[in-house]
């Protein structure tokens, strides 16, 4: 990770109960890492909050996602303006992580 942002805080957390159990939702704004082409980094400190280690000690983003590919596939328009209505979700441990290009990422547990 490049970026010198070490913490970034969740916009929102949502717990809700459903026939299996409680589940919880967090959903961060990474726009700022995406316009920066570091919408790894994002996600990263974003998963390192939800469960709570530094990111150095969580199991690495390139282990479940292709970094590269996200980081082409969010990357900001020609312009600097981000893409519009791209999704991609794919699980992180107990998490399922949804990020969007309108910069929301989505961690539902």
């Amino acid at each position: 990770m490049s970026s010198s942002r070490t913490t970034i805080e969740p916009v929102e957390i949502r717990t809700d109960s459903d026939g299996g159990g409680p589940t919880a939702t967090y959903v961060f704004d990474v726009s700022g890492y995406m316009l920066d082409g570091e919408v790894c980094t994002g996600i990263a400190l974003g998963l390192s909050e939800v469960v709570g280690h530094e990111p150095p000690r969580l199991t690495p983003l390139s282990a479940v996602v292709d970094c590269d590919a996200l980081e082409t596939l969010f990357k900001p328009r020609r312009y600097g303006d981000l893409r519009d209505e791209v999704s991609v979700s794919f699980p992180y441990d107990v998490y399922e992580v949804t990020v969007h290009s309108s910069g929301r990422v989505v961690m539902r547990r």
